[in-house]
C-alpha cells in the first residue's frame, strides 16, 4: 500500500489506489471487494463507538 495506512487515506485516495492497482493488472473483483471491506469496517467501527457512548451516558439523547 505504498507505506500509507488505510486510516490516513480519504475515500478518493483509496479509490484511486484501487484504480491504479487494476490498471497495473490487479483483479477487479478483489480490488472492489477490498474497497467494500474497508468501507464496511470503517462504518462498523463508527457505529460501535456511537453505541458504546450511548450505553455509557444514560442521560444522552
Amino acid at each position: 500500500m505504498d507505506g500509507v495506512e488505510a486510516d490516513d487515506e480519504t475515500a478518493e485516495q483509496r479509490a484511486l489506489r484501487a484504480l491504479r492497482a487494476i490498471d497495473d493488472g490487479a483483479d477487479i473483483g478483489a480490488e472492489a471487494f477490498a474497497l467494500s471491506n474497508e468501507f464496511t469496517d470503517r462504518h462498523t467501527a463508527r457505529l460501535a463507538t456511537w453505541w458504546r457512548r450511548r450505553r455509557r451516558s444514560p442521560g444522552a439523547v
